[in-house]
């Protein structure tokens, strides 16, 4: 049986059009990037989602699974 284990990201997804503001904010690439790395350590991404919290402040929440490595003792 195959078994799971999952992974919460929670990306900064705020794309800044200012030259200035944009060496302190990430881009589409950086985003790409990231999720590319996790994908060649095995995750697979299942899900996005975009929350907004009380305060107003919006982000975006990916949700990740693999298969659990079982070690035979």
């Amino acid at each position: 049986m195959v078994k799971w284990e999952y992974t919460v990201l929670a990306l900064k997804t705020k794309i800044s059009v200012n030259r200035r503001q944009s060496e302190k904010k990430p881009t589409i690439q950086n985003i790409q990037n990231e999720m590319n790395a996790l994908g060649e350590e095995g995750w697979d991404l299942v899900g996005v989602q975009n929350i907004r919290l009380e305060t107003g402040m919006l982000f975006t929440v990916a949700y990740l699974k693999r298969e659990k490595l079982v070690s035979s003792v």
